[in-house]
């Protein structure tokens, strides 16, 4: 016997193993065995993940950096590039030079302090701080004019000292706040109001004042975030520190801490949305909202893992958020793999998928991300990202930045879907250059919108089209393939459940938007391509993308699962927004 089941929406991503014999629930419905370089969207659809297109490589080959976010004003955003004692800075999708070079300053932040830095932006400078160096302030003077200096406090805490200056810092009702020195892990420092370096202490109601958290145990406080209480995260709970009542502010004569859960954190910076503080758990494992809920009267900490406990591996290392054209949150994995997490809570929106950047390295058949930031560019928000990858026999780490979801009314010589890529536009050529960081790699071409048979990059960087060809509007980059794998079909028999049951997939029915090929398989390494075309399109002529109904008619046998795999491997776009299986099943 055969049926026929819809899947009409993906808003779960991908689950854990351990929900995979869920069917009687809803999320069943929703969710995917593999999400792997594909954007869950908020409206229920799949889309591609866009490539990444190359800036610069990093200052140092063999050392990591970190990458942070300076927003100067609403038309004037940064990426610096922090790295073992310097700094480089990049804006308008480049890296900023001067005189013929990289400009950069010199910093005291060793390779090993660069992820225990805590940033924090005031007006038109950045806070940092670090238990083994007086808190500076990074200042712009102008595009390629920055100064690091130490912070000028009025009554500087005589605590503080070399291996024991403060290592968290925040602002609270025009307050700055400092905590958690190693020897002091539990005490904070607040400015007077409106007076952020003067740490004088008082008993006015704009002094400033010190306050230690007593609790049971010694918990290090993590992280503080402003809101409507300063939110804290500690090692063993999370907390908040406000005025004795919600229409008080925080003064030395006014000031409540509340332990809220027991739910310890990272030291990782959260990520803010709205009211929402969104933070790791100390084992960096799971995702939590701390937010107030007004059913309780009390701020609580929901896992958003829960669903998805396999997705984040052997823990997070980085994370930060973009929030148009959707809001997705980046986390970067131990492996260097990307998770995304695509959130809107007003739609009850929390869905979760891996990514996977083209390239390798000695340890994984991937390039590995080791850092993200989100800037404001160009009127949207862009992923930028530090990648590691072995290229011509060594390590290289790479300066990114992700493209652009495709939008609806893009066209096809647009299509950007190879990593550490980029562009060529301008006479008609056949030889392309500006690729000497991946000499020796096999990279995916795309020329005037059509599909170009893959070529090696030689020792001076330029990449020839193969058999000939050429074009206007050249890109080329590293390959990575898209994989979906929808959960075993729900089916049932005249005498009950189909589970366990032997079955297979007759066809498939795939709704696309905006698509070039997809291919479909029992085994991801053996699938078959499906390409959109129409009568309309002449023979040999690359066919427009589509959009539409297609069915598919999969290679499988009958076994318990029939589960297909869907792949997109081409550098075109493609957006799934639903699937209809055909399923055959015994008894």
């Amino acid at each position: 016997m055969t049926q026929r089941t819809l899947q009409a929406s993906f808003v779960r991503g991908e689950i854990t193993p351990r929900l995979h014999g869920r069917e009687d629930t809803q999320l069943y419905q929703s969710g995917l065995a593999i999400c792997e370089n594909w954007i869950v969207l908020p409206h229920g659809g799949l889309t591609r993940r866009p490539g990444t297109r190359f800036v610069a490589s990093a200052k140092h080959a063999d050392k990591q950096c970190r990458l942070i976010t300076f927003e100067y004003s609403t038309e004037d955003a940064y990426t610096i590039e922090v790295g073992d004692l310097y700094m480089r800075f990049y804006r308008d999708f480049g890296q900023i030079q001067k005189d013929s070079a990289p400009y950069e300053i010199v910093t005291p932040y060793t390779e090993a302090q660069l992820f225990e830095l805590v940033v924090t932006q005031t007006e038109n400078s950045l806070w940092i701080v670090h238990k083994d160096h007086p808190p500076k302030e990074l200042k712009r003077n102008d595009h390629d004019d920055w100064t690091l200096s130490d912070i000028v406090f009025t009554a500087k805490p005589a605590e503080w000292k070399a291996g024991n200056y403060p290592r968290r810092c925040s602002f609270y009702q025009q307050r700055s706040i400092f905590a958690s020195p190693p020897d002091q892990p539990q005490t904070i420092w607040t400015s007077k109001t409106s007076d952020e370096k003067n740490l004088t202490l008082g008993t006015n109601a704009d002094d400033g004042f010190k306050a230690t958290i007593k609790a049971g145990q010694v918990n290090h406080i993590q992280w503080m975030v402003e809101g409507r209480a300063l939110m804290m995260g500690t090692s063993g709970a999370t907390r908040t520190l406000s005025g004795s009542s919600a229409n008080e502010a925080l003064t030395v004569t006014s000031v409540i801490n509340r332990r809220h859960t027991t739910e310890g954190s990272a030291a990782i910076t959260p990520i803010q949305k709205g009211e929402v503080a969104l933070f790791l758990s100390r084992n960096r494992k799971r995702l939590h909202e701390f937010v107030f809920s007004f059913e309780r009267d009390s701020f609580i900490a929901p896992d958003l893992t829960f669903l998805s406990q396999h997705i984040t591996g052997k823990g997070i290392k980085a994370m930060d958020m973009e929030n148009d054209p959707d809001a997705i949150i980046w986390m970067v994995r131990d492996d260097g793999q990307l998770v995304g997490v695509t959130y809107e809570k007003s739609q009850e929106v929390v869905a979760f998928h891996r990514h996977k950047l083209g390239g390798k390295t000695d340890e994984h058949p991937w390039g590995e991300a080791e850092t993200v930031a989100v800037t404001y560019e160009a009127k949207r928000e862009v992923l930028w990202l530090s990648v590691k990858r072995k290229v011509n026999g060594a390590v290289v780490r790479h300066i990114e930045y992700m493209e652009a979801v495709f939008n609806d009314d893009a066209v096809k010589d647009d299509a950007f879907f190879v990593d550490c890529g980029g562009t060529y536009s301008g006479e008609t050529a056949g030889t392309i250059t500006g690729f000497s960081h991946l000499v020796g790699e096999t990279l995916d071409i795309l020329h005037d919108g059509k599909v170009s048979p893959q070529a090696i990059v030689i020792a001076d960087g330029s990449v020839t089209l193969p058999n000939n060809r050429k074009g206007v509007k050249i890109t080329a980059g590293l390959p990575y393939q898209s994989l979906v794998q929808p959960l075993s079909p729900i089916v049932a028999t005249q005498s009950g459940t189909g589970r366990g049951k032997k079955k297979r997939v007759v066809s498939m029915g795939v709704d696309v938007m905006n698509t070039g090929t997809l291919e479909a398989g029992e085994n991801p390494d053996e699938t078959q391509t499906y390409i959109f075309r129409d009568g309309s399109t002449p023979f040999g002529q690359s066919p427009d993308l589509y959009t539409g109904y297609l069915e598919i008619d999969p290679d499988n046998g009958f076994n318990d699962k029939a589960q297909i795999y869907i792949r997109a491997s081409q550098p075109l776009p493609a957006t799934i927004r639903s699937l209809i299986t055909e399923v055959q099943s015994e008894g």
